[in-house]
């Protein structure tokens, strides 16, 4: 039997929580500033916490994470953090800190950073392991795309630019412009349009290949409308209530 896989969304209240075809769940956590699944089903989150030490929260929030069979959310050293996205195997998670640095987190390990003060604006680790950032260097279309190969960072020929990105299970990423259309890009410099623009503020790709996004259309419940794209393709199908943020993996 296929894992089922698991969405968290965040809504506009800083809430989280899951969300699958038929709709959003119940709330599992407040207070939260960005979400992200393993593929193994760890869950990361940077937190507002407004007892923690600036060491702590680093002018961003406090890293925790919660391990798939686990009951507490667990503090991980980080200096602070915006954004984060979990590694596959759910040991490591890579996160932006307020300075635009990029961190690579290691459960029981000390940091490793990655990238220095002014890098990267938005981080994903896909299901392949491949590490992909929008980078604060403009190029049309938004910050341009880059991924991580051993130390280095490569950037993407053809300067192609976005504002969110999400890696795929195959090694790809796709993207969502400033202007928010959808495309797909490798590490080769292929571009491949998959919408028009005003399409989507959003996007995340779990590892079934089933494709999530947060459309420009506002939602009642919790930000703006979601929507997924089945893995194989096909028709976009909408789905009740709304969020600002989501992140795919696996529930076990």
């Amino acid at each position: 039997m296929s894992k089922q896989s698991t969405i968290l969304s965040l809504t506009a209240a800083n809430s989280v929580r899951t969300i699958n075809p038929e709709g959003v769940g119940k709330e599992m956590e407040e207070n939260v500033w960005d979400v992200s699944i393993s593929a193994n089903g760890t869950m990361w989150a940077v937190t507002l916490d407004p007892l923690a030490t600036e060491q702590e929260a680093g002018g961003g929030g406090v890293v925790k994470y919660k391990e798939p069979k686990g009951k507490k959310w667990i503090t991980l050293e980080s200096g602070g953090a915006t954004k984060i996205d979990g590694g596959p195997s759910g040991s490591k998670a890579y996160i932006i800190n307020n300075k635009g640095e990029v961190w690579q987190l290691e459960i029981k390990k000390e940091p490793k950073q990655l990238a220095g003060e002014g890098f990267a604006r938005e981080i994903s680790s896909g299901a392949d392991g491949t590490v992909w950032v929008i980078s604060n260097e403009p190029v049309h279309g938004g910050g341009l795309v880059q991924y991580l190969d051993g130390d280095h960072w490569i950037k993407v020929p053809g300067e192609i630019g976005g504002s969110k990105i999400t890696g795929t299970p195959d090694g790809k990423a796709l993207i969502v412009n400033v202007n928010g259309m959808i495309a797909t890009v490798t590490k080769d410099g292929g571009f491949e349009q998959m919408t028009g623009d005003g399409f989507a503020k959003e996007v995340s790709v779990a590892p079934d290949g089933s494709i999530w996004i947060v459309s420009n259309e506002p939602s009642e419940d919790g930000g703006n409308k979601v929507s997924y794209q089945p893995a194989g393709g096909g028709a976009w199908q909408d789905v009740e209530g709304g969020a600002v943020i989501l992140d795919a993996g696996f529930a076990l």
